[in-house]
């Protein structure tokens, strides 16, 4: 607390009261106080004189810690203001600029040690003017507080497997293959796939799979045992991502214009039934080795596939080519990978070991 200008004035006289014995003389015109506290009629006694100089230092502290609480409201106002530069340079705190919050951990330290100082300087301040302070400026404590930093922070999304939570996967039986796979590995209480969702049935096309649900020569998928059209499975499922991958049953039995027309057909109408849904569409995947014949080939399957990838590109589609991941050096589906290499097996279904290769790649990619 800082002296009053008085103060040595005043110890000075009060020794003197104590050993001069000088109750009854007037002392105003000594110490230059105002008339009004000591009238004409009046002479100051040694109590009264104690009492006169008490009230003049409560006076002075009055006056002193009314200027110090002004200062340090001022200097609490200026540090919150200087605080809310640092980051933007801005002097008001405004909500459009925690739009996307970012907070460097010197600033989040130099914020602590701003708050720690004005909670120190605010036990000086009265409440009336912590209150005026405050109902101006946002408080520090409040601009960072757990709600806002949450609520303001861009949104991450998700990846790995919470990145499938939404997704669902539509083909044909190479894809109920990988249901399969999926499925025993949530059995077994291991993440796969998040909680994404399958459409899929077996030799199930591009083509057979248009056309009105129960039509001779078509195939669908079927939701909860109904079968249903693609568009109208994906939005049953609540679906915003869709990875198609068809097109094994369609290179050989179908006119490829007729099939690139399907091709288009259907993700034309799983965008109309489903606005702002994201689509994927997969490489069809390779042959093992000696399983090839006639036009059923890798070197087919490579050109359906530049096809797929071109129509992807017409919708600014993501072309995931799992082809290459599942082949070997010489482009045939790796041994390992396939579940039906048997004598009478196609030499195209994936075995576990395919299907996790399958997963890994996709959880690693997106």
């Amino acid at each position: 607390m800082k002296r009053s200008k008085h103060f040595p004035l005043l110890i000075f006289l009060l020794i003197l009261l104590t050993f001069t014995g000088c109750a009854g003389r007037d002392l105003s015109a000594m110490i230059g106080k105002t008339p009004s506290l000591v009238t004409d009629e009046e002479t100051l006694s040694g109590e009264s004189i104690i009492t006169e100089l008490t009230e003049m230092l409560n006076d002075e502290e009055t006056d002193t810690l009314s200027q110090y609480r002004e200062s340090a409201a001022q200097q609490t106002t200026a540090e919150m203001e200087t605080t809310t530069q640092i980051e933007s340079g801005e002097a008001e705190v405004t909500s459009r600029r925690f739009n996307t919050l970012d907070v460097p951990s010197s600033f989040s330290e130099s914020l602590s040690d701003s708050t720690s100082s004005s909670g120190t300087v605010s036990q000086a301040v009265d409440t009336a003017t912590a209150e005026k302070i405050t109902s101006s400026k946002m408080r520090l404590s409040d601009i960072f507080s757990n709600d806002i930093l949450s609520s303001a922070a861009p949104k991450k999304e998700a990846h790995g497997s919470e990145f499938f939570n939404d997704a669902v996967f539509v083909g044909d039986s190479i894809t109920v293959g990988l249901e399969y796979y999926v499925n025993n590995e949530r059995k077994a209480g291991r993440d796969c796939l998040g909680t994404a969702q399958f459409l899929c049935e077996g030799s199930m096309s591009y083509t057979n799979s248009r056309g009105a649900v129960g039509a001779q020569h078509k195939i669908h998928p079927k939701y909860n045992g109904q079968e249903v059209l693609i568009e109208d499975g994906v939005k049953l499922c609540g679906a915003k991502k869709v990875f198609l991958m068809l097109g094994m049953n369609d290179f050989l039995a179908y006119n490829l214009d007729k099939v690139k027309s399907n091709i288009r057909d259907t993700i034309d109408k799983i965008k109309a039934t489903n606005p702002g849904v994201r689509i994927y569409i997969e490489s069809v995947t390779p042959i093992t080795k000696g399983k090839e014949h006639d036009n059923f080939t890798n070197a087919n399957i490579d050109s359906f596939n530049q096809i797929l990838k071109s129509i992807a590109g017409e919708y600014s589609l993501r072309y995931i080519d799992i082809n290459s991941v599942l082949r070997d050096s010489e482009g045939y589906l790796k041994a390992e990978y396939c579940g039906d290499n048997g004598e009478k097996g196609m030499g195209i279904h994936m075995s576990a070991a395919g299907s996790k290769a399958w997963i890994n790649y996709l959880i690693n990619n997106f």
